[in-house]
C-alpha cells in the first residue's frame, strides 16, 4: 500500500508544471537564509524550491544548464494543492556575494522581488569559519567545493582551506584575506572578511530592481522572538496578506556549537576593520540593521 501512495505521489507530481520564481532570498551567508527558507516554505501561498539553494545565477556550470533545468527546482508538492497560485521562491547566499549573479538576475526576470539577510560581519565571518572547519571533519568535503563558480576555474576555498591537511586558524584566514585586500587580489575565496562588506554588495541590487523591491532582514529577526512579526513583514513586502502563523515549526537550521570561542582581541581588531564600512552601510540603509 505504501509503494502505491508513493507512486501516486510521484505521477501526480510529473503532472505539475514547474514554476518559476517570484522572489529570491540572495543572502548574506551564515545569516538565516536557510532558516527563514524553512518558514516561508510551510506558508500556504508559498513554495519554497528544492533543494533550498539552487545557485542557478552564480554558477557557471548551472547557468549553462538553461533555465528549463532552473525552473525545476520549483514544484508544487502534493501536499499543497497543485491547482492553486503559489509565489515560488529559492534562497542561495551566493546571489549576494557574487558579483555578476544580480545582473543575470535582472536580465531573468527585471520584477523579481529580492530579500537580504543581514548578519553582524564579525560574527558572520566566523561563524562561516567554523562551517568550513566542520567540513573537513566529513567522509567528503561537499562536491560544490571541489570546483570553481567560473568555467574551468579550481575552488581556492579547497585550495587554501584543506590542501596542507592542517585547517588553519581562524586569525591565519583573516590575516590571508587582509593581504588580499590589501593587495586588490583578484581572489575572491576564502571571504570571510569580504563578504561581511554588506553596502556594495546590496547596492547591486536596490541599482538595478529598486529600492522598494529589495528588503533588509537582520539576522536576530528571523532567529529571534519576533520571527512571526519579521515573517508578516516580508508578506506585506511581497503584498500578501499578513497571518497568524499559528502552523509555523519553529525550529533553527545549521546551527552549530563553536569548540571555542572568538578571541577578543581578534574580535576588536575586526570591529575596527568594519567601523566605517558599517557606517556607511547604516546611512544608506537608514537604521542599524537588528543583526
Amino acid at each position: 500500500m505504501e509503494k502505491l501512495k508513493h507512486i501516486s505521489k510521484r505521477i501526480v507530481n510529473s503532472l505539475i508544471p514547474a514554476g518559476k520564481p517570484d522572489f529570491l532570498l540572495v543572502g548574506a551567508q551564515k545569516a538565516g537564509t536557510t532558516s527563514l527558507h524553512f518558514y516561508l516554505d510551510q506558508h500556504p501561498k508559498l513554495i519554497g524550491s528544492t533543494p533550498k539553494e539552487v545557485g542557478f545565477f552564480s554558477r557557471d556550470d548551472n547557468y549553462s544548464k538553461g533555465k528549463e533545468w532552473y525552473h525545476k527546482a520549483f514544484k508544487a508538492e502534493s501536499i499543497k494543492n497543485p491547482f492553486k497560485s503559489y509565489m515560488y521562491f529559492e534562497a542561495t547566499p551566493e546571489y549576494l556575494y557574487r558579483s555578476f549573479a544580480p545582473e543575470r538576475i535582472y536580465r531573468y526576470n527585471k520584477k523579481l522581488k529580492i530579500i537580504i539577510l543581514l548578519r553582524e560581519p564579525v560574527k558572520r565571518a566566523y561563524s562561516a569559519w567554523n562551517m568550513y572547519r566542520d567540513f573537513q571533519h566529513k567522509e567528503n568535503i561537499p562536491a560544490i567545493l571541489n570546483s570553481g563558480y567560473l568555467k574551468n576555474s579550481e575552488n581556492n576555498i579547497r585550495k587554501e582551506l584543506y590542501s596542507s591537511g592542517s585547517y588553519p586558524s581562524f586569525e591565519e584566514c583573516i590575516r590571508l584575506e587582509l593581504d588580499k585586500i590589501n593587495s586588490n587580489s583578484l581572489l575572491e575565496e576564502p571571504s570571510f572578511l569580504r563578504r561581511g562588506l554588506y553596502l556594495d554588495q546590496i547596492k547591486r541590487y536596490t541599482d538595478r530592481f529598486g529600492r522598494n523591491n529589495v528588503k533588509i532582514v537582520g539576522f536576530k529577526d528571523v532567529i529571534g522572538t519576533n520571527k512571526k512579526d519579521t515573517l508578516n513583514e516580508i508578506l506585506s513586502f511581497l503584498k500578501l496578506p499578513v497571518s497568524n502563523w499559528d502552523f509555523l515549526v519553529d525550529e533553527k537550521k545549521n546551527s552549530r556549537l563553536y569548540p571555542e570561542t572568538l578571541n577578543e582581541n581578534t574580535e576588536a581588531e575586526l570591529n575596527k576593520f568594519y567601523e566605517p564600512h558599517n557606517l556607511k552601510l547604516f546611512d544608506f540603509l537608514g537604521k542599524k540593521p537588528n543583526w
